[in-house]
């Protein structure tokens, strides 16, 4: 190698630890240094995305170094291939071999699992798949195959695959791709052989490698992209980032002296005696082909004999040479432990191993056996041996010490050695050896066949099924130290190490770089071993190439200092300033605005939340150059301000500025950005009350006293005066269907159409007050004053002691129905007559209906109601009123009246309190002396119904409040059902018959569900965190409540009950009189409650636009649209066309929908994290709709339920189904089966045969990503699903409550339901705001159903947490949590209720899970007491 050569590799590969670190324009993203850009743990760092774009344009070959991140390109690649590629396209995985081709095939699974991939190695029997038809099933509806090179090579050299159904070819260590292996016969027997006419339908290149040449030959570079149609490429725009992540180690040579004091091998020189005794005509081969006729005379036999060409000669000589070769690399004790290990396991058939010794023909095992079992193996105990020095070889003796002096805490290494016996030996001897047995956990990693039916190697140790979990562990650090050959050399995804050891120095070129690329840790060492023998040319070739990666380190310094002076020297004094408010923004401070602007997007943990830079460089390179920096803002950020450019620049931090100044200005003209160049928070405009920012509101405020509506009707009197006109209606009262009173009840004016009036007369019977339909009469002075009496003659009956006397003006009139005369009507119902008039006149009857109240004149004239006349009871000093009997004991001969008491409440609205009913019962039938009594000439029935009357005009009042209001502020509703109304403006304080609850739970689901289409439709450019924000805001209790109080709401809610207790007559000249009312104290809930009970109100009575008329009253700064309108907006914004991925047709069955705009499913399943093509946004804007609607649809649906559901239940169930848990789980559970194909080998004939399977496709599967971090949280959760499903679908099918405790263990990210959401969304946009469109989807996805399940009230809704909260009361209840300082980090929960501890539980997984478990256990015990 010359020194040109060594100088360019070094240039290549250099970065030093101790590089100068970057300043803050230069952090791309905030990872830590010591990230593995090759665990696909991190997103895709700009250079990747370099690659990625200039794979997407033309064919390349990545040359990057080990350790950059190549596989993640590769991924990233593929899966924007398969979704621009049709569908019968495949794109086809090539490794060199099969550890790193199955290694690559599980990457691609997990990263893309929405596509069907399969990997093809040689122990699937591919090799006997001899027919196409075999083929066609394998391959069917695959999407990605994962295979070596010679299983594609063979595909297509037998024509099972053509060239043209390849859409892409990935080449991992594309480096082989030359002379005659089977990668380059790919591509020169089948790619570079077509004509030009097939050009098009070529698939895409994409090679992976770092070391693009394999040996140092002028021209190799050009023959490898030659022979891959492809260029090579490295990232240039990005070299530094790329350099920044990853880190060339020091170079240490370690030279060992020879060994020609080495013990002999016991073991090894029996060896080689039995097989120098060997007689060939023995061997059980030979005899075989002796004793068939057919070969007794065949070449073979010769062959046989004369070259000792069997099996068995094989095997022996296999063993003697790697015994050999341990003896010299290791020592005597290894090549004794080696080759004793084989005999030993040879001849106890040991089954545990991957060698299958039951595949040796029986005589050929046997005699193997019976010829080794003369050597002398060692004994079981390995200590005693290694007290000698000289038993182990200087060599290895030397990689100890090594070893030993880089111990720590932090240690990784691997030791790469040549063989396979090297790798068994090593790791045996390091594991027991007593310098290194304590200080290292020591696995092994060997290369896997390629080929099934390979017959077994008696030479073999190493366990291939014992090592599969040798990288996991390495990656966890439960192992610190690998053994392995070359096989782990490319490809295969390890940790980065910080010791990498070439036990045997690398036989070439690439093996250099490709173990120096495992060491990529900061501060690691990349060792050679080389012989104190060895040619000292070889020597300072190695010791060259250390002193130029050093040289290109300085050349690489003073490079960057003449660019920081260029630096200096640009001119950089742009500013941009606001001219309304002087904000000015500098070239300097440009990125920190724009890091600022990220850092307010959304980010729910695996998204990208700083800007991307990519330059471009023209073709001078160095001093002097033109440089053109482009940004690239998260993918939340609208398409039309995602991207900005700069001018050319020198230098690439000055370009970087330069496009950051020019995003940011882009973004203030796009409106995200204030006047005072400050991330815009999304408030309505006009909101400049400070409050605003925090929302923080006052619980209680003073608002305006609630509108006398009495007082229109007095002023009208007042007017009708003149007018003499009034309207009359006539009150019936009924019990069941029996009249029991009518009056007409005479007012200024028509009051709104009131409904029937629920009347409690007592505790078992229910009155009911209908109001006929009103009309416009004519009256004279006379008629007025006439009523006023007939009025003063009804209410005096019960309320004379609350009436002021002589005053008639009274503001409701009450007559009898028209039929009578109201003269004569005065004149036979005024006064009282005497009972013993009534009896002469054998009026005194229950019969008589005209018979009046009972007045007990000896008590002031109490009223009571009659029942019979009867002569003295026997118990009637029990029964007498006055508790007297007859004086002095005598006979009484008088008459008596039994009677019953008249209700003296005035309230008949509310039910009769309990307590009431108690003393009605003990009450009963009373007793008066006929004598003491008078009866009311007014019969029962007036009186009756001028109890009522207090009760039938407070209900008169409420619609007359209500119609004012709807006459007023409302005006423009033209609400049909006034009812509606009233029920909105009743607070539960006011114990109407009805309250704003219900319709309150409707209207925040209204308003949610306009405020999130109306922000959606208006600002098509915000992301979700402006829309959520603004949406937030509207709905707020601020907002709402301050909408009320200032259209004057306030004035109409009606908050104080009805009792009737201090009841009286309303007069009008007492109510023209009256002060004007004072202010009075309101919650500010109530308030905003009040409203969104309106506009739910508003719903019901006319559907979708006049709930917008509602909300454009009280919110009219917010730029309502129709609903139709907005539709229009929504669908016109994804007009635009995105290449809809085959994969997704498998979507739209699983989801039971087909969109007509394949743009929403695809945005419907872009992760923030994704930086590919064929995309417009993430799916946070859809989310963020969706979660309006399935509000809407949750609510809707349990509102609408016969029998209606109470409010706190009503609550419960939205709590219960719009739920992030419950959703998750429905994604992870939803499936659609898809087949495939599986070929099973017949053991006995080798014969295939098809085997259909199924797996299941969910729609979590199709979310497109970029960051490995939602593969790892994916497999996490599904690995939690699985032990948790069976459960939770219990529950959710038949249990009795909901499965809090187990969602809550699930702990599934949010992406998870997001997603569900997105797509409901889309859903709805697509489908012209449908819901039953979407409600279909729901149903497909069971959320109807369990909905329907928690409506019945079979299952109880209570959170655990919130039912121990009811059950404790008052009294302190704490959750304690602690860990127990596992590595599980498990949790307990205790729960205490004052000083006594309930519960307590253990083994919990999050703090939500244990705390809902523990409240569990803390309610069970709680009831169990009670």
């Amino acid at each position: 190698m010359t020194s040109e050569a060594l100088s360019q590799l070094a240039s290549d590969l250099r970065r030093e630890p101790g590089a100068p670190q970057r300043t803050q324009d230069d952090d791309q993203f905030a990872s830590p240094l010591n990230q593995d850009p090759t665990e696909l743990g991190h997103h895709p760092r700009t250079y990747q995305l370099e690659m990625l774009e200039q794979s997407l344009r033309r064919n390349i070959i990545v040359a990057m170094d080990t350790g950059s991140g190549k596989s993640l390109i590769a991924i990233l690649r593929i899966q924007a291939e398969i979704e621009r590629c049709p569908e019968h396209k495949l794109v086809w995985f090539l490794a060199p071999n099969v550890a790193l081709a199955t290694q690559q095939a599980k990457a691609i699974m997990d990263h893309i699992p929405s596509i069907q991939s399969r990997v093809l190695v040689g122990a699937d029997g591919v090799d006997r798949w001899t027919n196409q038809w075999v083929w066609d099933q394998v391959l069917d509806g695959i999407r990605v195959v994962t295979s070596t090179y010679q299983v594609l090579l063979d595909a297509l050299v037998h024509g099972f695959v053509r060239m043209m159904r390849l859409s892409l070819i990935v080449f991992d260590e594309a480096h082989h791709c030359i002379a005659s292996h089977p990668a380059n016969r790919i591509m020169q027997d089948f790619y570079h052989s077509r004509d030009v006419a097939d050009q098009d339908q070529l698939p895409s290149i994409l090679g992976l490698t770092a070391s693009p040449i394999i040996k140092n030959k002028a021209g190799d570079l050009e023959v490898l992209e030659t022979n891959l149609n492809a260029i090579s490429r490295s990232p240039k725009l990005h070299r530094d980032e790329l350099l920044r992540y990853v880190f060339v180690p020091k170079l240490i040579l370690i030279v060992y002296p020879s060994f020609d004091k080495l013990t002999k091998s016991q073991a090894l020189d029996s060896l080689v005696r039995i097989r120098a005794s060997l007689n060939v005509e023995e061997d059980p081969w030979v005899i075989a082909l002796r004793s068939d006729e057919s070969t007794r005379k065949s070449a073979q036999l010769r062959k046989a004999i004369l070259d000792h060409k069997t099996h068995c000669q094989h095997q022996l000589k296999s063993l003697n040479r790697k015994g050999e070769i341990i003896h010299q690399e290791l020592g005597s004790f290894a090549a004794d432990w080696y080759i004793s290990r084989c005999v030993q396991r040879l001849q106890s058939n040991i089954p545990d191993y991957s060698t299958d010794f039951d595949s040796l023909p029986v005589k050929e095992n046997a005699y193997l056996r019976y010829q080794l079992s003369g050597i002398q193996l060692l004994p079981s105990s390995d200590s005693e041996l290694l007290l000698h020095k000289t038993h182990l070889s200087p060599k290895f003796h030397m990689l100890v010490d090594f070893l030993v002096g880089q111990e720590s805490a932090s240690f990784s290494g691997l030791v790469f050695v040549k063989t396979r016996a090297e790798v068994s030996v090593l790791a045996h001897l390091l594991s027991i050896y007593f310098r290194t047995r304590d200080a290292f956990t020591v696995s092994t990693f060997v290369g896997a066949s390629n080929a099934s039916g390979q017959r077994a190697d008696i030479s073999e140790l190493v366990d291939l099924k014992l090592q599969k979990d040798t990288l996991a562990d390495f990656r966890s650090g439960q192992k610190n130290l690998v053994v392995a050959t070359a096989a782990l050399e490319e490809g295969i995804n390890i940790s980065a190490c910080n010791v990498v050891v070439c036990f045997e120095k690398p036989p070439n070129l690439k093996s250099f770089i490709q173990r120096r690329g495992r060491a990529r840790k900061s501060e690691s060492k990349f060792v050679l071993m080389l012989s104190a023998d060895e040619d000292p040319k070889v020597i300072r070739t190695w010791q060259q190439l250390e002193n130029d990666m050093q040289q290109a380190y300085q050349d690489d310094m003073r490079l960057l200092r003449e660019i920081q002076a260029i630096e200096e020297m640009e001119e950089t004094d742009m500013e941009f300033i606001v001219e309304s408010t002087g904000a000015k923004m500098t070239l300097a401070d440009s990125i920190s605005h724009l890091n600022h602007f990220c850092a307010t997007l959304p980010n729910r943990g695996f998204g990208v939340s700083k800007p991307i830079f990519v330059f471009n460089h023209e073709a001078n390179e160095g001093v002097g150059r033109s440089i053109i920096a482009k940004v690239t803002l998260p993918i939340s950020v609208d398409p039309s301000m995602r991207e900005a450019s700069s001018t050319p620049w020198q230098t690439e931090k000055n370009a970087k500025r330069h496009a950051a100044f020019e995003a940011y200005i882009k973004l203030y003209h796009g409106g995200l950005i204030s006047e005072n160049l400050l991330p815009f928070q999304g408030y309505q405009k006009g909101d400049s009350d400070p409050e605003i920012i925090n929302e923080k509101v006052a619980s209680i405020i003073e608002v305006s006293d609630q509108v006398d509506p009495w007082y229109v009707i007095a002023a009208e009197w007042r007017k009708a005066e003149e007018n003499e006109t009034c309207s009359e209606a006539t009150i019936t009262i009924y019990d069941g269907d029996c009249v029991i009173a009518a009056m007409q009840i005479l007012l200024p004016c028509l009051i709104p159409s009131t409904p029937t009036v629920s009347l409690h007369w007592n505790e078992s019977t229910l009155f009911t007050a209908v109001i006929g339909t009103q009309r416009c009469i004519s009256y004279s002075r006379a008629d007025m004053h006439r009523a006023a009496q007939v009025t003063s003659t009804l209410l005096s009956s019960v309320f004379a002691k609350r009436m002021i006397e002589k005053k008639l003006d009274f503001a409701a009139l009450f007559v009898p129905p028209l039929f009578e005369e109201i003269q004569t009507w005065l004149d036979n119902h005024r006064g009282t007559d005497k009972v013993q008039m009534m009896m002469e006149k054998n009026l005194l009857s229950s019969a008589n209906p005209g018979i009046g109240l009972v007045r007990d004149l000896s008590k002031s004239g109490t009223a009571f109601i009659f029942n019979s006349v009867q002569d003295a009871p026997d118990n009637l000093s029990e029964l007498l009123s006055d508790g007297k009997s007859a004086e002095g004991g005598q006979p009484d001969n008088d008459l008596y009246l039994t009677v019953s008491k008249f209700p003296k409440r005035a309230d008949f609205i509310h039910e009769v309190p309990i307590q009431n009913r108690e003393q009605a019962v003990t009450r009963g039938t009373h007793v008066l002396r006929a004598q003491n009594c008078a009866i009311d000439r007014l019969p029962f029935k007036y009186s009756c119904f001028a109890v009522l009357v207090p009760s039938i005009l407070h209900y008169i009042g409420v619609h007359l409040l209500t119609g004012h209001l709807c006459d007023t502020l409302l005006s423009s509703l033209n609400f049909a059902d006034l009812s509606l109304v009233r029920t909105a403006i009743s607070t539960t304080a006011a114990r109407e018959p009805v309250n704003y609850q219900r319709q309150e739970f409707l209207g925040d689901s209204v308003l949610k569900f306009f405020a999130s289409l109306t922000l959606m439709s208006t600002h098509l450019q915000w992301h979700e965190g402006l829309l959520s924000r603004s949406k937030d805001h509207i709905v707020s209790n601020y907002s709402l409540q301050k909408a009320a109080v200032k259209q004057g709401l306030d004035r109409y809610i009606i908050t104080k009950p009805f009792t009737g207790k201090k009841w009286r007559p309303a007069y009008v000249f007492e109510i023209l009189e009256r002060k004007l009312p004072e202010n009075r104290r309101l919650s500010t809930k109530t308030l905003a409650d009040v409203v969104e009970a309106l506009i739910g109100g508003s719903m019901l009575d006319g559907g979708y636009e006049k709930a917008l008329g509602c909300l454009r009253i009280f919110l009219p700064d917010v730029p309502w649209s129709s609903v139709e309108q907005m539709h229009n907006v929504l669908n016109s914004s994804y007009q635009f066309s995105l290449h809809f991925p085959p994969q997704f047709s498998h979507l739209e069955t699983l989801i039971g929908y087909s969109f007509n705009l394949k743009s929403l499913p695809i945005e419907a399943l872009t992760h923030s994290s994704y930086l590919g093509p064929n995309t417009s946004s993430s799916y946070e804007r859809l989310e963020f709709l969706g979660d309006a609607v399935l509000d809407s649809i949750v609510v809707s649906t349990a509102y609408a339920h016969e029998p209606p559901i109470p409010t706190h239940t009503l609550h419960l169930i939205r709590t219960t189904v719009v739920n992030g848990p419950f959703l998750a789980f429905l994604c992870l559970y939803h499936s659609t089966p898809i087949t495939r194909i599986e070929m099973i080998t017949n053991s006995l004939d080798k014969s295939v045969a098809p085997v259909e399977t199924q797996r299941p496709l969910h729609i979590w599967m199709f979310m497109r990503y970029f960051s490995p971090e939602i593969r790892r949280a994916q497999q996490a959760c599904l690995a939690r699903f699985e032990s948790l499903r069976d459960r939770v679908v219990e529950c959710l099918a038949r249990g009795t409550s909901v499965p809090w405790a187990l969602l809550a263990h699930l702990d599934a990210p949010k992406f998870f339901s997001d997603i569900i959401e997105a797509l409901l969304g889309a859903i709805f946009i697509d489908s012209d705001g449908s819901m039953g469109a979407c409600e279909a989807f729901l149903e497909q996805l069971g959320v109807m159903g369990y909905l329907r399940r928690v409506m019945s009230g079979t299952v109880a809704l209570y959170h655990p947490k919130e039912e121990l909260g009811q059950l404790v009361d008052t009294e302190q209840l704490r959750y304690e949590c602690s860990t127990d300082g596992s590595d599980r980090a498990k949790l307990t929960c205790v729960v205490w209720v004052g000083e006594r501890e309930v519960a307590r539980v253990e083994d919990g997984s999050n703090r939500i899970e244990v705390e809902t478990r523990a409240a569990e256990e803390a309610v069970r015990v709680l009831k169990s007491e009670r």
